[in-house]
């Protein structure tokens, strides 16, 4: 299987419908690594007019569930962890990009870092990911 076409396999979680209404973008993958992209609109700001930390998260959690998948894993999240550096604005659009640390048995270990339009840390995530099956469409490896 080449990378085109596993980049049409991940591109299934775009149908989600809550994924939809904050604009969560696949922009790239490998193998083990992924690069989202999202929006800053109106929707997922908070009322001090930044991105609100709960849009942040979906977009660290979505990426990182999809950068199992491309390790050939169907996943739940068991644990995420965030921490906040800076923000941003509507208008912005903010890059997510999660790489798989380790996969054991029964779960996968995610880094994930958020970034700005203009290249600046945002924020950056540990998650763990509980192993519910395989995604046999991806190999383990490709």
């Amino acid at each position: 299987m080449d990378k085109k076409e596993c980049l049409q396999l991940l591109k299934k979680f775009e149908g989600s419908g809550f994924i939809k209404y904050c604009g969560i973008a696949l922009e790239d993958a490998d193998c083990g690594w992924v690069r989202t992209s999202m929006q800053v609109k109106e929707e997922v700001i908070n009322p001090f007019g930044y991105v609100h930390g709960g849009a942040l998260n979906t977009l660290i959690d979505t990426t990182g569930g999809i950068v199992c998948w491309t390790v050939g894993c169907t996943v739940c999240t068991l644990d995420l962890s965030t921490s906040f550096i800076r923000n941003v604005k509507v208008g912005h659009m903010v890059f997510a990009e999660a790489r798989v640390i380790r996969k054991t048995e029964h779960v996968v270990f995610v880094e994930v870092k958020v970034y700005s339009d203009e290249n600046e840390i945002l924020s950056k995530a540990s998650a763990t990911f509980y192993i519910t099956g395989n995604y046999s469409k991806i190999p383990p490896k490709w």
